[in-house]
């Protein structure tokens, strides 16, 4: 199984999750602040994070199918961030228009970007941004 890229240039951490199971979010939940943490945010931005991943991987729980949350760092020009993202057979031939749409009102607060990638099938990526405010030993990992 191939992860999916997005628009930005990848970096690590790369993390996998499968969602089978109500205590696989949990296990969700938790990479997400692993990876964020891994990646300098800040506490409060890992909750966050978490939260949306935690939001998404039961959205597609509830499909009854096997999914693979993935997470990963992702650099755009001078920006790092963290990159959540799942492939989502079952949207196959809905409107990216209108998933957008219900993603966004939902987990659009917790997130800086969702994007809709690819058609058959689609698959769903979320990105949180490193604001001025996060800061921690993964900046000086990478600028040190």
């Amino acid at each position: 199984m191939t992860r999916p890229k997005g628009p930005y240039s990848l970096q690590p951490p790369v993390m996998s999750v499968q969602i089978e199971s109500a205590m696989d979010i949990m296990i969700v939940r938790n990479t997400a602040r692993r990876a964020a943490g891994l990646l300098g945010f800040t506490p409060a931005h890992q909750a966050q994070l978490a939260s949306a991943a935690a939001t998404l991987a039961e959205l597609v729980l509830k499909t009854g199918e096997l999914h693979v949350v993935h997470f990963s760092g992702v650099v755009n020009t001078n920006q790092k961030g963290v990159q959540i993202s799942i492939t989502m057979p079952w949207l196959s031939g809905v409107s990216s228009h209108n998933v957008l749409i219900a993603l966004r009102s939902k987990l659009g607060d917790l997130v800086d970007e969702i994007l809709i990638e690819g058609e058959t099938p689609p698959t769903v990526i979320m990105i949180m941004w490193r604001s001025d405010s996060d800061t921690g030993d993964a900046d000086e990992e990478i600028h040190g």
